[in-house]
């Protein structure tokens, strides 16, 4: 469907390890170069910042911009301007075509594998037509921003990227053009799949502190207390703000998004609790059950960023982190790390500045989400309304006054 040049889906091998290498080369977080994304990030906040004050109601759509825009910008130096980037909407629609694709026995070929040999117009051949679509998107998703970065760079105008660093780097004596399809796979693979979880994640937050008020409130008294209040963290607060760590990770786990992981095979014979699992087996993680087995999460439907801290109100080491949210093994989502980062300063931000509430109808009733989650690959939740309102009138100067 047009995935070929997605690590994600690339079989082990030499081409996988140079996509990945690739990827961790430029956001290792153990160098203080790989923080070259940061003001991305911060600028994105900002500008959700600013579009939160204007029109509130239209929070889930300022949310889904930011996380589309941001990775846009890490990854091609592109600024999304508007809310109909036409990059933003081909990465969204080639996200919906994978998850259609990967929902099983969505199309008939998935219980007859033999249908894929047959015409388009015969009954039950329909989703050939589908998969041309798809691969046209998808490709046009991948290729586009990659090849506008490269335009970009022949005028001497490109803007800082992941893209652009990566091609300046390229060994000219190599495969220029095996290089550049490692850049272009992993560059797709970073923008399409992160503008979309992440944007969901962050409705997930939301969700969380308009039913869990008093979550909320506790994340804004650490707030006020290290920042002090009308003050906006950065990302040098991040260890003086651990219940704010906590509630990300809880974001996390609560209503996880994926809840069976990409199917791994074993490479290996192998045994687990008793099970004979034989080399070449298909399995597929339950990460559902691991994080909300209540041996480790107690009373785990509960959004309780609590569990995470000591008595002391220190992050808890031996509490196991939520990482199941992004895979496992060497599939594990290797931009993990660059999405907490942005739920982080996100959610920090947000509940800096707005108090999130129930809204109200007009009648003056409340209005209770039902707290309920659309299910195909990807979890999230129905839409839902709620009302956001600034914490002060101060916070509406800073946020006036933000670059």
């Amino acid at each position: 469907m047009g995935w070929a040049e997605s690590f994600v889906l690339l079989p082990y091998g030499s081409s996988w390890r140079s996509h990945r290498r690739l990827f961790h080369s430029e956001f290792d977080l153990r160098e203080k170069e790989s923080v070259w994304h940061h003001p991305h990030q911060i600028r994105g906040v900002h500008e959700t910042l600013r579009r939160l004050l204007k029109t509130p109601d239209l929070w889930k759509s300022h949310l889904r911009h930011q996380a589309g825009a941001t990775i846009l910008e890490i990854a091609y130096g592109v600024r999304a301007e508007t809310d109909n980037d036409p990059h933003i909407a081909a990465a969204e629609l080639a996200v919906r075509y994978a998850s259609d694709g990967a929902t099983p026995g969505k199309y008939l070929v998935d219980t007859l594998p033999w249908l894929k040999y047959v015409p388009a117009w015969v009954p039950g051949a329909s989703f050939q037509t589908v998969a041309q679509e798809a691969r046209k998107v998808i490709t046009a998703s991948l290729s586009n921003p990659f090849e506008a970065v490269k335009a970009a760079m022949a005028r001497g105008a490109a803007n800082p990227s992941f893209t652009a660093r990566c091609l300046e780097k390229m060994d000219q004596d190599g495969d220029i053009l095996y290089q550049e399809s490692v850049i272009k796979g992993v560059a797709g693979v970073m923008f399409t799949a992160a503008s979309d979880t992440t944007a969901i994640t962050f409705s997930s937050f939301v969700l969380a502190m308009v039913k869990f008020p008093e979550v909320q409130a506790k994340a804004q008294r650490e707030l006020d207390t290290v920042l002090g209040p009308n003050h906006l963290p950065s990302f040098d607060d991040k260890e003086d703000l651990p219940y704010l760590s906590a509630l990300v990770k809880e974001c996390l786990r609560w209503e996880v998004l994926l809840p069976f992981s990409l199917p791994h095979v074993s490479t290996s014979d192998d045994a687990y609790n008793g099970y004979h699992i034989p080399a070449g087996t298909l399995v597929l993680p339950n990460t559902w059950a691991a994080l909300h087995d209540e041996s480790v999460y107690p009373d785990a439907t509960s959004f309780n960023p609590d569990r995470y801290l000591t008595k002391k109100g220190k992050l808890d080491p031996s509490v196991r982190d939520p990482e199941a949210a992004f895979g496992y093994g060497r599939r594990i989502c290797p931009g993990r790390h660059m999405a907490r980062e942005s739920i982080w300063l996100t959610a920090g931000s947000i509940l800096a500045c707005f108090n999130i509430e129930k809204s109200i109808d007009i009648h003056g009733n409340v209005v209770e989400p039902s707290g309920k989650y659309v299910s195909v690959l990807i979890r999230e939740p129905e839409p839902f309304s709620c009302s956001i309102k600034p914490r002060s009138k101060k916070i509406v100067e800073i946020i006036g006054n933000l670059s």
